[in-house]
């Protein structure tokens, strides 16, 4: 029971985060290109179109039951590479945020991403090591 309500919390953050996303596609893609400022902009732009639809897809996957040991995985994979980016970053000042879940104005860095972002990764790793020994 417990295990499901983790579960559940991990589809509900990869939702709201990927739907955050849609719905700021050139804020999304601004903040890749601030993270990443030596992508062109054309693949900045395909993947402020794609990851989102990815996030989301991943946590529906969980919700739905549906190939669970491979969503699991893959958020956290990607958790992980969220937690370095913020990591990588820490203590610089985004223009728009960090754009995790949405998007502001600018925003130092701080040691509550990095807890933030850990704690979604520890989640992701959890969930994935429990859908694995299935």
């Amino acid at each position: 029971m417990i295990f499901n309500f983790f579960k559940l919390l991990l589809a509900g953050i990869y939702l709201f985060a990927g739907a955050s996303k849609i719905l700021n596609l050139y804020l999304f893609k601004a903040t890749i290109l601030a993270y990443y400022s030596f992508l062109p902009e054309l693949l900045a732009l395909f993947i402020a179109i794609v990851f989102p639809w990815v996030e989301i897809l991943a946590g529906l996957s969980l919700v739905l039951n549906w190939k669970t040991k491979y969503s699991s995985g893959f958020l956290f994979l990607l958790s992980l590479f969220f937690f370095a980016q913020i990591i990588l970053n820490y203590s610089n000042i985004l223009p728009y945020g960090c754009g995790c879940f949405g998007f502001g104005g600018p925003e130092k860095i701080s040691l509550y991403h990095v807890f933030r972002d850990f704690s979604i990764m520890f989640l992701a790793g959890f969930v994935c090591l429990s859908e694995w020994k299935k």
